[in-house]
């Protein structure tokens, strides 16, 4: 019984062995800082409660300096780790008997842990780890394992706009069986962004996504095109009653902050100034758009400027009374008054935060005001 024993065990040995020379073999070899591999930098440095050295201490601020110290030259060593597989199941379960019974010593790290070190080494990065974008787009294709196609797809968010290569591969996931892979996706698309014709229909058909998260990023994506997501506005605005929650937020919040960077004239408390404006032909402004602002006239919305568009009239600072023109450019003898506003239940306080906004749509003139410090939109009236 001794004597077979000892053969499974020589068995699981080699299995072992090999399976490390192999994987530890593969690729150049790792870069090194002030004496340690990168590898050794990375374990554990996460940006969380579970880092070792300890988060925001003398020593992780050490590692984070290596890994951008080392920059682009780990991404190889970077890749592999995201490619890591664990050996069968049936071979971990040895090593771990192996390990309790003090037969010998292991020091094996699982590839979970090794993806979500090189995932965050790809945040360090940033935009300067482009060049790693189509061998991830290859790692998440392969889909080695759930952790590794999930922090492939973080690294390509951690990377931005330069993975734009990368969109329409993570928009095929958007309908996957697995919440969490569709999460992921949709995550990775709201950093990455792309072009409007392709990204925006695909984020608006997330909307309808049975998953809170993915809603949400959704709406989040969507917020960052502004003006040219309004092709999503009929959704967006079918989810003003969404009960769905992420975190202590309700989802209606965020679907409120999306209207207002892409349509804000459909949430709020808009004023029309002007009805059937005649100042639109073939889709664009014929004459300018001006405001008084320290006693003089200024272009708003330049003539030319393509419709629907919007402008901020005031930031921080809106006066007791806003006055506005429409006309010629430069030619303020002939403009039309479209009439003086003034923007109501201001915060009693020196230092305001409100945006008023200027909006030209379907025909109409409008003005918009949100206090940014309460969240909450304001009213503008007519003054006579």
């Amino acid at each position: 019984m001794n004597k077979r024993r000892g053969i499974i065990l020589a068995g699981v040995l080699v299995v072992a062995g090999v399976w490390f020379v192999i994987w530890g073999a593969s690729g150049p070899p790792e870069p090194v800082y002030e004496g340690r591999k990168l590898t050794s930098w990375l374990e554990r440095h996460l940006p969380n409660s579970s880092a070792n050295p300890p988060y925001n201490s003398p020593g992780w601020h050490k590692a984070e300096e290596a890994i951008r110290r080392i920059g682009t030259n780990g991404i190889p060593t970077l890749l592999r780790m995201l490619r890591a597989n664990d050996p069968p199941r049936w071979v971990l379960k040895a090593m771990q008997t192996i390990q309790r019974r003090g037969w010998l010593r292991i020091n094996y790290r699982y590839a979970m842990p090794q993806h979500e070190e090189a995932e965050y080494a790809f945040r360090v990065l940033g935009t300067n780890a482009a060049s790693a974008v189509p061998e991830l787009i290859k790692i998440y294709q392969e889909n080695r394992s759930p952790s590794s196609q999930r922090c492939a797809a973080m690294a390509l968010s951690n990377i931005g706009r330069p993975a734009q290569a990368a969109v329409p591969v993570l928009i095929k996931q958007f309908n996957h069986a697995d919440p969490e892979v569709r999460f992921h996706a949709v995550s990775a698309v709201m950093h990455i962004g792309g072009e409007p014709n392709v990204v925006v229909p695909a984020l608006t058909g997330a909307l309808k996504d049975s998953n809170v998260n993915v809603r949400w990023d959704a709406l989040i994506g969507l917020s960052g095109f502004g003006s040219p997501a309004r092709a999503a506005v009929p959704e967006i605005m079918k989810m003003l009653d969404d009960p769905g929650m992420v975190g202590t937020s309700p989802i209606k919040e965020q679907v409120e902050i999306a209207l207002w960077r892409i349509a804000p004239e459909k949430v709020g408390k808009p004023l029309v100034i002007e009805q059937s404006t005649p100042i639109i032909d073939q889709g664009k402004i014929t004459q300018a758009i001006k405001m008084t602002q320290r006693g003089r006239r200024e272009t708003l919305i330049p003539a030319g400027t393509s419709v629907p568009t919007v402008r901020q009239y005031w930031s921080s600072d809106p006066r007791p009374r806003l006055e506005i023109h429409r006309g010629p450019a430069g030619a303020s003898e002939k403009d039309h008054l479209l009439g003086y506003f003034e923007v109501l239940d201001l915060p009693p306080s020196e230092r305001l935060n409100i945006s008023t906004l200027c909006v030209v749509v379907d025909g109409q003139i409008f003005l918009c005001a949100r206090d940014n410090t309460r969240e909450r939109f304001l009213e503008i009236r007519r003054v006579e």
